[in-house]
């Protein structure tokens, strides 16, 4: 086997057939990191709200399992943290299906909040944060993520999708208090509001934008702060547990205000591969993004976790080119795209904002 990155890309009908298929075109890949260890431990993604459509479907995890299986895994171990969030992920791994879904075959799961020494501590970003130690442990780290918008990161993929393993007192990446606690009766409505409200906040970006330059105001700034210091933890964080196996499923996704408050978003397109940085680029080009001006996967490149650019990778399946959407970006997406500029905000001055001479440089 050639040291290639190689990424699955698979556009289908039916979400279990595409996964399957994705996995498949990078069985060779997979057998390598399986067979190392005999068993594999399985990150989904698990909706705040337990909403099935913002949730890893019960389809791409039994073909996952079954992906898994044939390549050697004799032991299969999904897990994940809600903390305080109801539904538990317990109640999660039901109401979605999975339990009944893979009845029969080798997989266990484990609610980690009902686990008191489930964690392990690790120094991330210079805090200290407890991690899943099943999942840590475990040389096959499997991460199911879901193609969503994130008001964070502008894109949470497999790596943002890493927060289920943490625990949530410890590592917090969503983008406000006020989002985690709204009742799940009242997300729908709520979501149209945050639609709108993300529609006219990015009128306003882009009108502040306009010849390339914007002055954050201070509550801006402090936004930015935030999401620095949320890639430098996910880069940690990725670092220390970083998946070995991730598959993106695009059949259900979310865009606008993810990752709580966003609408459905259809892709129809399954992602995969053994590089959890390459696999996060294509998807990202997929939903219309340049893999580069996101920050958390630039770093994770420059970390040496991964290869974020396209030019690098060779895709397997559909070229990406031609499965490629523009999805509706998070309302502060234009914002964020400082965090992966490196843009100074006082630097950044739009036209209609001058710079005031001196005195002395008017004489």
């Amino acid at each position: 086997m050639d040291d290639a990155i190689r990424v699955a890309v698979v556009q289908g009908d039916r979400r279990r057939g595409a996964v399957a298929q994705a996995l498949a075109l990078v069985a060779e890949d997979v057998r390598a990191v399986v067979g190392r260890c005999g068993t594999a431990a399985v990150a989904p993604t698990l909706d705040e709200l337990g909403r099935e459509w913002a949730s890893t479907h019960r389809d791409a995890l039994s073909a996952t399992v079954d992906a898994l299986a044939a390549a050697g895994a004799e032991t299969i171990d999904v897990a994940a943290s809600k903390a305080d969030v109801k539904p538990s992920a317990r109640a999660c791994f039901e109401r979605l299906g999975y339990v009944a879904e893979t009845h029969g075959r080798p997989v266990a799961y484990h609610d980690l909040d009902a686990v008191p020494d489930a964690w392990i501590e690790r120094e991330l970003g210079g805090e200290k944060a407890r991690v899943s130690s099943l999942f840590a442990g475990c040389g096959c780290r499997v991460s199911l993520g879901v193609a969503r918008t994130h008001g964070v990161f502008r894109l949470g993929l497999g790596l943002p999708g890493l927060a289920a393993v943490v625990h949530r007192d410890d590592l917090r990446f969503e983008e406000d208090a006020l989002a985690r606690r709204i009742p799940a009766p009242l997300a729908p409505a709520c979501s149209v509001l945050e639609t709108w409200r993300g529609r006219i906040v990015r009128s306003w970006l882009k009108v502040r934008s306009i010849g390339g330059g914007m002055r954050p105001t201070g509550a801006e700034r402090r936004r930015l702060d935030r999401a620095r210091g949320a890639v430098e933890r996910l880069t940690a964080l990725a670092a220390a547990v970083a998946p070995r196996i991730s598959v993106i499923d695009g059949f259900g996704g979310m865009q606008g205000q993810g990752p709580r408050l966003g609408t459905p978003l259809k892709l129809g397109t399954v992602i995969a591969g053994t590089d959890p940085v390459a696999v996060d680029a294509v998807a990202a080009a997929i939903m219309g993004f340049d893999p580069l001006d996101v920050a958390y996967l630039r770093r994770a490149q420059a970390a040496g976790l991964g290869v974020a650019d396209l030019a690098g990778i060779t895709i397997l399946g559909e070229p990406w080119s031609q499965v490629r959407r523009r999805c509706r970006r998070h309302g502060a997406d234009r914002l964020l795209r400082l965090v992966s500029a490196g843009t100074d905000p006082d630097q950044a001055r739009p036209p209609h904002f001058p710079r005031r001479r001196s005195r002395r440089s008017r004489v």
